[in-house]
């Protein structure tokens, strides 16, 4: 649960970054920390999904125990 958190805390600062050097930064830089957020949201949708098909995966494979 603790890297969970540490990700979603360094997601949001990337994020807060991204919204404050767009109005301070060049376009150059503004730029580069909004495709960098996006990698990072792309990289979180990848991790939700293989934890989901581990879930179900365990899931069907702890099923025998009820039946």
């Amino acid at each position: 649960m603790a890297m969970l958190d540490l990700f979603v805390t360094e997601f949001r600062q990337l994020r807060a970054d991204a919204r404050d050097s767009a109005a301070t930064v060049h376009d150059i830089d503004a730029g580069r920390l909004r495709r960098k957020v996006v990698r990072k949201e792309v990289g979180m949708a990848v991790i939700a999904l293989g934890a989901m098909v581990m879930f179900v995966d365990a899931a069907r494979g702890l099923s025998f125990l009820v039946t």
